[in-house]
C-alpha cells in the first residue's frame, strides 16, 4: 500500500471517529435534556400542580408561567423552601399571601436536582408558550354507576382502604355525608370538584401534597380503584351541589359547635343513666347502718 493511500485511509478513519464522537455528544445532550424535562414534569405534577399551573391560569396559587422572568432564582428558592417565613419579611411574598388567602403554601423541601428540574420545566414551557399537561392525571378506568356509593363508603370509613389509610371523614365533610357530618381539620369537600379541575383532583387523590395528608398517606397511598370511586363520589357531590361555596380550610383548633352540643348531651345522658343503674348500690350498706343506729 502506498504512503499516499495510507494517509488518505488514516484521514478517513480520523474523520469518521470525530463525527461519531460529535454525534454521540449531541445524542447525550438531548438525552440529558429529555431526562431533566421528564424529572421536572414528574416533580411538578406530584408536588406543585395541585395548586399551580404553568400557562393554564391561576389556581389556589399563581400561574408560574414566566416566573423566572419576574423573580430571581435565589428569591424563588427561598420562597419555595419557607414561604410563610418569607412572607413576614418580604413585601412581594406578603402580597402573594394576601392575594391568595386563605390558602397558605406549605414549605416544599425539594432536593436541589428537583428544584433545578422544575425551574427548567417552567423556563422551557414559558419560552414555547405551552401549558403544562400532567401525564398521570387520569383514572385507570371509566366511572360506573356503583362507584358513587362505593366512594361514599370509602369516604365515611364503612369500607376500609386497602393500604390502611384513614377514612376521609376523619378530617373532611361533604353535604349529606351523614347525620353528624365529618371532620373539620380539613376543608369541606362538597365543592372540591368545583374548586379543582378533574386532572387536579385526580392528582390530589394520587399524591396529596398538603402537609397533613402527605404525612397521613405517605405509606398508605390510595390504589387505582379507590381513587376512581372517591372521584366519582366527589364528582356526584358537584352535580348535587352545583353552587356550593368553596370553603376555606378551618384553623386546626376550630371545633364544630354541633360536636360540642352532641358531646354535652351524651355526657348528661350518661350521668343520668349511670345514676339510675347504680341507684341501689349502697342499699345494703345503708340498711345495716340504720339497723345498728337503733340498737
Amino acid at each position: 500500500m502506498s504512503a499516499k493511500l495510507v494517509r488518505e485511509t488514516s484521514f478517513d478513519v480520523s474523520l469518521i471517529t470525530k463525527l461519531l464522537i460529535i454525534s454521540s455528544a449531541i445524542l447525550i445532550f438531548f438525552a440529558l435534556g429529555a431526562s431533566a424535562q421528564e424529572m421536572g414534569a414528574k416533580a411538578f405534577e406530584s408536588k406543585c400542580f395541585s395548586c399551580h399551573n404553568i400557562g393554564g391560569g391561576d389556581k389556589q396559587g399563581p400561574d408560574l408561567k414566566g416566573l423566572t422572568d419576574r423573580r430571581t432564582l435565589p428569591w424563588i428558592e427561598e420562597f419555595t423552601k419557607a414561604p410563610l417565613a418569607m412572607s413576614k419579611k418580604d413585601p412581594i411574598a406578603a402580597e402573594l399571601f394576601t392575594k391568595y388567602a386563605p390558602t397558605i403554601m406549605p414549605d416544599q423541601p425539594l432536593a436541589p436536582d428537583e428544584f433545578e428540574a422544575i425551574i427548567e420545566l417552567i423556563k422551557n414551557l414559558s419560552s414555547k408558550n405551552e401549558m403544562f399537561t400532567p401525564a398521570g392525571a387520569k383514572l385507570y378506568r371509566a366511572i360506573q354507576p356503583g362507584d358513587i356509593d362505593g366512594g361514599w363508603r370509602y369516604f365515611t370509613g364503612q369500607t376500609k382502604f386497602e393500604n390502611g389509610g384513614v377514612a376521609c371523614n376523619s378530617c373532611h365533610t361533604v353535604n349529606n355525608v351523614g347525620r353528624l357530618g365529618g371532620g373539620t381539620l380539613g376543608p369541606d369537600l362538597t365543592a372540591a370538584n368545583i374548586k379543582y379541575r378533574d386532572p387536579e383532583l385526580i392528582l390530589i387523590l394520587q399524591n396529596p401534597n398538603f402537609p397533613t395528608m402527605t404525612e397521613m398517606f405517605r405509606d398508605h397511598k390510595l390504589n387505582d380503584e379507590e381513587i376512581v370511586q372517591l372521584f366519582a363520589y366527589l364528582q356526584n357531590s358537584k352535580a348535587e351541589n352545583p353552587h356550593a361555596p368553596i370553603v376555606a380550610t378551618a384553623a386546626s383548633g376550630a371545633t364544630d359547635p354541633k360536636f360540642l352540643a352532641v358531646g354535652f348531651a351524651i355526657t348528661i345522658l350518661s350521668l343520668f343513666g349511670l345514676n339510675f343503674i347504680w341507684r341501689k348500690r349502697h342499699k345494703g350498706v345503708r340498711a345495716d347502718i340504720v339497723r345498728r343506729s337503733k340498737i
